[in-house]
């Protein structure tokens, strides 16, 4: 009773906010109208906003936003929308500071809507940007560790459709030092200085001396100049993000304060200045956030991270796990789980990346578990005759198409819930309420 009036509440609030005059409510809230709004504008036009199809579609969508498994970056998953657009996948993940997240689905069908929203510090989602027709990567890119949900979802009356989605990273910036990468650093942030009485607040990359040192974002110089631990320094001030680089141990100055710079223009050459007189040439880079100090610059420098290939096979399928199967709602996974799936429980196949299949049970619960567990539901686990009449139907929510009668002899495929998963002597699949002889 409780879930029906938490389910009515929602659907009423819903309706509220999307049947305004001037457009839906949660559209006014986030401005600008994307995708997905202008759909809900046509099928408020069409006046079948208030219909049971469009209002479970509508809720789906939301309630997304609350019930996202956890991924990590790089990440990408292979999967297929059903028939009808009714299912709705959500990501929830931590996007490091110093990264660009670039989201992209890959699907044959452009009908679909990818929105990307920021976590905020009362758990309400901020939309931050989506998916168009003319810019199918969703950007995104923070100088702090923001936590956001990717959803998902597909607009209602479609065919089965496959998709892939593929998130990755990119640094913010250029690496410091011409020709070299992040394999070149040699002593990264946090490590002991000055036997232990405070911490490396910064990263040392390795390189000949007169290597150029290049800015790596464009800005403006605040200043050249000279101090005992940094000895000939440079500070570079970013456009548009809220850092400030600090280039350090310079052997030449080549740029003036108050110069703008490119990213890729030569501000100096590879050194050991200051306090690095008795080591190796080499670059010192600090990166401080205006307002919060220094914070480690490894992530806005070092190369791209990119998802690795998935197994492709089974989507769509219904599978029957081997064993007792924990079922994760993060990967990698976590000692927290979902729910422990029975042996021989029934589950459909939504998606699947690296090593995992992304399930979903009958009764909607969703989540990961490893694809060595699972299989396919051929085998009969038990031969039985039906006591009594019983109402068949092939799918979990579907209405009953048929009427077994007693005698029937069926095949025990599987089990869910309070339902049974047979096959019936004519081949055909589908679910029954558990019976007796």
């Amino acid at each position: 009773m409780k879930t029906f009036a938490y389910n009515l509440f929602i659907l009423t609030l819903l309706l509220s906010l999307y049947s305004c005059k001037t457009g839906p409510g949660i559209q006014a809230l986030l401005g600008e109208q994307s995708p997905r709004d202008e759909y809900i504008r046509s099928l408020r036009k069409q006046k079948i906003l208030e219909t049971d199809e469009v209002q479970t579609w509508m809720l789906a969508g939301e309630a997304a936003l609350a019930d996202s498994l956890i991924i990590s970056l790089p990440f990408r998953e292979d999967g297929v929308f059903p028939e009808g657009g009714q299912r709705t996948f959500s990501y929830q993940f931590m996007l490091p500071a110093g990264r660009r997240l670039e989201a992209q689905l890959i699907s044959s069908d452009s009908l679909y809507f990818l929105d990307l929203f920021r976590l905020q510090n009362t758990g309400k989602p901020q939309r931050l940007a989506y998916a168009t027709p003319k810019n199918e990567v969703v950007s995104y890119e923070t100088t702090e560790d923001i936590p956001l949900v990717l959803r998902l979802q597909a607009p209602l009356q479609q065919p089965s459709k496959d998709f892939s989605l593929r998130l990755s990273t990119q640094p913010l910036l250029k690496f410091p030092v011409a020709g070299k990468s992040a394999q070149h650093i040699i002593s990264f942030w946090g490590a002991a200085r000055d036997g232990g009485a405070r911490s490396h607040e910064g990263i040392d990359v390795i390189a000949p001396r007169g290597t150029p040192l290049i800015a790596s974002v464009p800005g403006t110089i605040t200043n050249v100049g000279v101090n005992s631990l940094g000895g000939n320094v440079v500070n570079l001030s970013a456009d548009r993000l809220n850092i400030s680089l600090y280039y350090a141990h310079l052997d030449q100055q080549l740029v003036q304060s108050g110069q703008r710079v490119q990213a890729g223009d030569t501000l100096g050459t590879v050194g050991n200045t200051g306090n690095a007189i008795t080591t190796a040439p080499h670059l010192h880079l600090g990166i401080y956030r205006r307002g919060s100090g220094s914070i480690n610059p490894l992530a806005f420098v070092e190369s791209p991270q990119l998802p690795a290939a998935t197994v492709t096979k089974r989507l769509g399928d219904t599978l029957r796990t081997r064993e007792a199967t924990p079922l994760f709602s993060s990967l990698p996974p976590s000692k927290v789980t979902r729910q422990r799936l029975p042996k021989n429980s029934i589950v459909w196949v939504e998606a699947s990346t690296k090593g995992y299949y992304r399930v979903s049970t009958p009764d909607g619960i969703r989540g990961y578990v490893l694809a060595s567990s699972m299989q396919l539901p051929e085998k009969r686990l038990s031969r039985r005759k039906l006591s009594t009449d019983v109402f068949f139907r092939s799918s979990w929510d579907s209405v009953a198409e048929d009427t077994l009668k007693t005698g029937t002899s069926v095949d025990l495929l599987g089990i869910a819930s309070s339902y049974e998963f047979i096959r019936l002597p004519d081949g055909r699949k589908g679910w029954i309420q558990p019976f007796s002889d």
